[in-house]
């Protein structure tokens, strides 16, 4: 398994109330020949097996020390519930010197080793991360195993909530997707969040978000290498 081919592209995420910190998201990459991809497949084994979780963490240790150490941008970075599961990923996020500008986002697969959706949170390993002063985001809300439940589960340790509307673009239309996504946002307005909204694409759509609302499209900014 070639790990050294392994990289980041970034995406931005848009704040437009005058925050001038920029803020991107990590997106893993491999690297094959003329062309790069999610390699999901090498992924799936990886949180599938402690010692290759083990030389993943090694080659993520590179990037993010080499990334975040020239510039002072915020970056969020995507974490599965299952790497929560092995002792050394809070070992790393403990002792790496640039959390204050790291971002966790739990990403919304059920762990490799779980049956079943109960009892499926590493809370133990949630709450240390919180503890450690990391901001947590729960990523594409209302996909896979991060759903209300989950939320209200975590509601202590979350900070931001994360919606896509990329499975839904190609189903409703403009107007019908505004009022669902401000649904869905009404819902959770209660537990004070801070809300991102991925993958609208709609220029009068986007328009109509509350300036508080982040935003993650590719009207803004595509999925770059840098």
């Amino acid at each position: 398994m070639k790990f050294d081919e392994l990289f980041f592209y970034r995406q931005k995420i848009c704040d437009f109330t005058q925050n001038d910190k920029e803020e991107y998201e990590l997106l893993l990459r491999y690297k094959c020949a003329d062309s790069c991809y999610f390699p999901s497949e090498m992924f799936d084994d990886i949180v599938s097996d402690h010692q290759l979780h083990n030389s993943y963490l090694q080659r993520l240790e590179v990037l993010l020390e080499e990334q975040l150490s020239k510039d002072d941008y915020i970056y969020s970075l995507n974490l599965d519930y299952q790497e929560l599961y092995f002792e050394e990923t809070v070992e790393f996020l403990r002792t790496f010197k640039y959390r204050d500008r790291l971002r966790l986002e739990l990403t919304e697969r059920l762990p490799v080793n779980c049956q079943s959706e109960e009892d499926f949170l590493p809370i133990e390993a949630i709450q240390t991360l919180k503890t450690l002063g990391y901001a947590i985001a729960l990523d594409d809300f209302l996909s896979g195993i991060n759903h209300y439940k989950t939320l209200f589960i975590l509601d202590d340790y979350i900070d931001r909530v994360k919606i896509s509307a990329l499975d839904f673009n190609s189903y409703l239309s403009p107007t019908k997707l505004k009022n669902f996504i401000f649904s869905i946002v009404d819902t959770i307005k209660f537990l004070n969040k801070e809300i991102v909204i991925e993958g609208v694409e709609v220029e009068e759509l986007l328009a109509s978000f509350p300036k508080e609302w982040l935003q993650q499209t590719y009207y803004y900014d595509k999925p770059h290498s840098f």
